[in-house]
C-alpha cells in the first residue's frame, strides 16, 4: 500500500473507532452498545426473562395481600352498625350538660376498639405470617437480580426514557 493509502486507512480505522468507542467504553456497569437507541419495547423484552421469574412468588405475594385486606373491610363493614350506634349516642349524650352520659359511651367505645384489634390480630396471624414468608422469599429471589448490573442498567434506560 502507498504512503497515502496506508494514511487513508488509518484515517478511516480512526474515525472507527471514534464512532465505535462511546459505546464500547462507557462505564456504566451493564452497559451494551447501542443500550442508548433501544426502545421502551426492546427494554422490557430484555427485562421480560427477569421478570416472569419474579412473577409467581410476587403473584403470591399481592394475593396474600389482598385476602389480608377484604378481610379488614369485612371487619369494617360487620362494626360498622355497632359504630354508627355509639356515634348517634355519644350526639345525643352531647345535650348533657354534666358529661356524666359520655364517659359510659367513651369505654363502651374504646372496648369495641379493643375487641376489634384483638379480633383482627387473632384472625389475621395466619396470613400475616404467610405474607412475612413470601416477603422475605420475594426479597431473597430479587436480591441476585439487584445485583446484576444488566438488569440495573436496563431499569435506569427505561426510566430515563419513560418506559410504563
Amino acid at each position: 500500500m502507498t504512503n497515502l493509502g496506508t494514511k487513508l486507512s488509518a484515517a478511516g480505522l480512526f474515525a472507527a473507532m471514534l464512532w465505535i468507542s462511546p459505546a464500547l467504553a462507557d462505564d456504566t456497569p451493564g452497559a451494551m452498545p447501542g443500550d442508548d437507541a433501544m426502545t421502551c419495547a426492546q427494554i422490557g423484552a430484555e427485562l421480560a426473562p427477569y421478570a416472569q421469574q419474579m412473577t409467581p412468588a410476587a403473584t403470591a405475594l399481592g394475593q396474600t395481600g389482598q385476602e389480608l385486606i377484604a378481610r379488614g373491610e369485612r371487619r369494617v363493614a360487620e362494626a360498622t352498625p355497632a359504630l354508627v350506634a355509639l356515634t348517634a349516642a355519644a350526639t345525643a349524650a352531647a345535650a348533657d350538660p354534666t358529661g356524666l352520659s359520655t364517659k359510659p359511651l367513651i369505654a363502651a367505645h374504646e372496648a369495641m376498639q379493643h375487641r376489634e384489634w384483638n379480633r383482627a390480630i387473632t384472625e389475621d396471624k395466619p396470613l400475616v405470617d404467610q405474607m412475612n414468608a413470601q416477603t422475605n422469599a420475594v426479597v431473597e429471589q430479587a436480591a441476585p437480580l439487584q445485583a446484576n448490573p444488566r438488569i440495573q442498567r436496563l431499569m435506569q434506560l427505561a426510566q430515563d426514557k419513560n418506559c410504563h
